[in-house]
């Protein structure tokens, strides 16, 4: 299959080479001049967006940066590139498949770039082409092995015969294929990494509580890897069972905190972790004497 990657960042560059080491052919389009000499001097075809002038590819993925202003994330990159890309397919006479690998909020890909497709090729969604989400989990230093031996492949999906394109260019990757709704692949991209930062946080915090007892922190992490069902059983509280409770956890956690907050120890993870469960007690009318205050301490 011949597919056409836009940005050709670490991703861009990582999915391009992986997807040729698979007999497909691969087009490369960046603003970036020198990384267009550079890929060609390698043998690949690549473009500047100003010398692709024709859609040529049964597939365009689109590995954009989607940098973050502040707290609000930046598109107009993607946009752009959308846009150029549009304009050229107007010309096109045979059903294409774009691909969204940038990560974007939840809603993106259906309510901005399908419209933006649709207004500057004047072709229509479902009919003309298809549309896919498709998040990528590549480490930046370990961008080009990580694909090549992926752990797990997403597909979001306007409709299956966009999906059913997809995936049959990772049918020869050895790994498992996962279908969803093009917002459910959106947001299931935060999540992911989300949960990697709380995690990476949450431990950092616990290192510091480790410092306070002299504790090697390697020595007790090692442990809690396992001894934590959490770690071993990937599908732990994972389950619709509500807020924790039980005869441990909302004691455990309780203590600990008292314990940190003793021994002059923030431990803000731990605290927000407990004021969470309490509202989502509160929510469910499971517990309405406990308060919370604009602090975050917790009043009995």
């Amino acid at each position: 299959m011949k597919i056409a990657v836009v940005g050709a960042g670490f991703v861009g560059e990582a999915t391009g080479r992986g997807l040729a080491k698979h007999k497909h052919q691969v087009v490369f389009i960046d603003t970036d001049e020198a990384k267009v000499k550079q890929l060609r001097k390698q043998g690949f075809e690549a473009y500047s967006p100003d010398k692709y002038t024709k859609v040529t590819t049964d597939v365009t993925m689109f590995s954009v940066p989607t940098p973050t202003n502040g707290n609000a994330i930046h598109l107009e990159h993607l946009k752009e590139a959308v846009k150029d890309f549009a304009r050229i397919f107007k010309d096109s006479k045979s059903y294409h498949v774009v691909v969204i690998r940038s990560t974007v909020p939840p809603g993106t890909t259906r309510k901005i770039i399908m419209p933006l497709i649709e207004k500057y090729s004047g072709k229509k969604v479902g009919q003309d082409f298809g549309l896919v989400m498709q998040p990528e989990y590549l480490r930046e230093a370990t961008a080009n092995e990580d694909f090549e031996r992926p752990w797990f492949i997403l597909i979001g999906q306007y409709d299956d015969k966009s999906a059913n394109v997809i995936e049959k260019i990772y049918r020869s990757f050895d790994a498992p294929i996962q279908r969803m709704s093009l917002e459910e692949a959106e947001i299931q991209k935060y999540i992911h990494n989300v949960y990697n930062a709380v995690k990476i946080a949450f431990f950092n915090e616990m290192r510091i509580a480790l410092k306070r007892v002299g504790g090697d922190a390697e020595k007790v992490f090692l442990a809690v890897a396992e001894s934590s069902e959490s770690i071993w059983n990937p599908v732990y509280g994972l389950r619709n069972y509500g807020p924790f409770d039980g005869s441990c956890l909302p004691k455990d956690t309780r203590a600990f905190l008292e314990w940190g907050d003793k021994n002059g120890i923030d431990m803000d993870i731990l605290r927000a972790v407990i004021v969470a469960n309490i509202k989502h007690e509160q929510v469910l009318g499971r517990n309405k004497q406990v308060r919370v205050n604009h602090l975050g301490k917790i009043a009995v």
